[in-house]
């Protein structure tokens, strides 16, 4: 298994505003435990990834994770723009093309560069690297070709590979520390 993970933007923005705010100390653990694994070169944050999360609102500013992400990966991003990611990713974009499992309105949302999906694929097919993405399949077939947005588990699957949620990560990232919680009466 590979030892090293690349994030998906939505592992931090699902945890940030719903799983585990800022606000509250008790999961500044999380934050501390990705801070750790960023800092080993466990996790890997693709530079489009970080633009996802980093970007200001209208007003030109960032919020706490946008801040957080910055303070820590600025100067850590991995490379869209190298040639063997450009040719993963071309690769992800004719299978995309060609597969028969898209609408052209549905793969045509993963060809903007901006758009990090494809470009975390790439990488990961580069860096034989986890993808972590709470993205859910949406197992599409050849009898009815996916209108929407292709998912990331879907098209990994497609091009070798693996994809993992957040609760998968906890257990393969090796980082934490197993123990059973006391279960005690309250009464």
């Amino acid at each position: 298994m590979s030892d090293l993970f690349l994030l998906d933007s939505n592992i931090f923005i699902e945890s940030y505003r719903t799983h585990h705010p800022f606000a509250y100390k008790e999961f500044h653990p999380f934050w501390r435990w990705l801070e750790r694994m960023a800092r080993n070169g466990k996790i890997r944050i693709l530079d489009t990834v970080f633009k996802e999360i980093t970007q200001k609102d209208s007003d030109g500013n960032r919020d706490e994770l946008a801040e957080w992400a910055f303070n820590l990966f600025a100067d850590k991003q991995l490379s869209h723009k190298t040639d063997e990611i450009g040719a993963a990713y071309a690769q992800v974009q004719d299978y995309l093309a060609t597969c028969g499992l898209y609408r052209p309105a549905s793969y045509r949302q993963w060809e903007p560069e901006t758009k990090a999906d494809p470009w975390l694929i790439a990488a990961a097919m580069v860096e034989d690297a986890i993808v972590v993405t709470n993205e859910q399949a949406a197992y599409p077939m050849l009898s009815n070709p996916l209108k929407k947005e292709p998912k990331i588990p879907d098209v990994a699957d497609a091009m070798g590979v693996r994809t993992m949620n957040l609760r998968e990560f906890y257990d393969a990232s090796g980082e934490l520390i197993a123990s059973p919680y006391p279960m005690r009466s309250t009464l």
